[in-house]
């Protein structure tokens, strides 16, 4: 082996050295809070504080539960996906699809990346201007799903373009010698086999929107109501909402901390769950794959 051969394989052993002790650090790093979060909280888990109504005492300390946080949150996150994925997968089809090497189809994608880069707190700001005051919508469960769609929005473009990307091209080129158009085969050839990554990415965007606090700060989150939503005009209460009052808000926040550590605990496991199902359906999926 030459000594130029030696060099190479110096330096890749050291930065590989150097990925896996960064990735370690943060492994470690993730888990020390996700611990410190499960000690501080695990106390006030029950039945109870899953299912019931909130309520504080006088001076300040959570009593109840977060029934009405944990049913908004799935609420908007639902709501959410609904709105943005239909329109999502359309463009992600289009980007994919019907790609041009010209201006406007380069400001198009240009534009969907720097969409997925905005800030969260700027998604809050332009649904509480569009949704909350310009429509009319008010603080509502309505105007809170929509922000949250146009977060997940651009999620799901790229996610849907990279999956329909990886189809080869003898598949397209299959349909086509049998005379299908290319909406028709863009719509039921190749996405079919794109599917299983789609819907993944789709789980995980889900993942993503349903922890998000500035989007619905502007839009309708409350930290207090006595009774589920009944209607998508109304205010809700949600899970990370109920945590950043709680630390910031509360009259009492040294009593009100282990309430929202407890919430805390509720909403990891909750994106926890997102992401493994968007494993297991991949892996399934995955079986299925004839690509």
């Amino acid at each position: 082996m030459n000594l130029y051969l030696k060099k190479r394989l110096r330096k890749q052993k050291i930065v590989f050295f150097t990925i896996s002790v960064l990735a370690i650090l943060i492994l470690v790093a993730m888990m020390g809070i996700i611990v410190i979060i499960f000690v501080k909280g695990i106390r006030v888990i029950n039945w109870k504080f899953l299912t019931s109504l909130p309520s504080f005492d006088f001076y300040g300390v959570p009593q109840g539960g977060i029934g009405p946080a944990i049913v908004g949150t799935f609420l908007i996150t639902g709501l959410g996906l609904v709105f943005s994925v239909p329109l999502g997968i359309l463009g992600g089809i289009f980007l994919s699809e019907y790609r041009t090497k010209g201006k406007l189809f380069n400001i198009m994608r240009m534009s969907v990346a720097n969409l997925a880069g905005v800030p969260s707190v700027v998604h809050g700001l332009f649904g509480m201007a569009v949704f909350t005051i310009f429509f009319g919508l008010g603080l509502s469960i309505l105007s809170a799903s929509l922000t949250l769609s146009i977060l997940a929005l651009p999620i799901v473009i790229m996610v849907t373009e990279n999956a329909m990307k990886n189809v080869p091209d003898s598949v397209r080129e299959g349909a086509f010698a049998l005379g299908a158009k290319r909406w028709q085969s863009a719509l039921l050839v190749v996405f079919p086999a794109a599917f299983s990554k789609i819907m993944t990415g789709v789980v995980l965007s889900s993942a993503r929107i349903a922890g998000e606090t500035a989007p619905i700060l502007f839009t309708g989150a409350t930290l207090y109501l006595t009774y589920y939503p009944h209607g998508l005009n109304e205010q809700f209460m949600a899970l990370p909402y109920m945590i950043w009052g709680l630390v910031t808000t509360s009259i009492n926040i040294s009593a009100s901390t282990p309430f929202a550590y407890g919430i805390s605990i509720v909403l990891i496991i909750l994106v926890a769950a997102m992401n493994s199902v968007a494993m297991v359906s991949r892996f399934v999926m995955r079986k299925h794959d004839v690509l």
